[in-house]
């Protein structure tokens, strides 16, 4: 699966979540995939819950390759 397609099911996630829509936006999806530790190459199900914070997160999307920009 490709990176683009995962933050779009992270996107579609956090409306059907229901936060607002300011939130739903690519920081906020990579903060979900990171908090899940969910890679383009995991499915849902392999999801984990790993007990990370912000440091973390924003390494995670680095070691990924996501930007974090725009």
């Amino acid at each position: 699966m490709s990176k683009e397609t995962r933050l779009e099911e992270a996107r579609a996630a956090l409306a059907d979540l229901g936060l607002p829509k300011a939130q739903q936006n690519k920081r906020t999806a990579l903060c979900l995939l990171a908090l899940l530790n969910l890679t383009p190459e995991k499915g849902w199900a392999e999801s984990e819950s790993p007990r990370i914070g912000i440091t973390p997160i924003m390494d995670w999307a680095r070691e990924q390759r996501y930007g974090l920009r725009s």
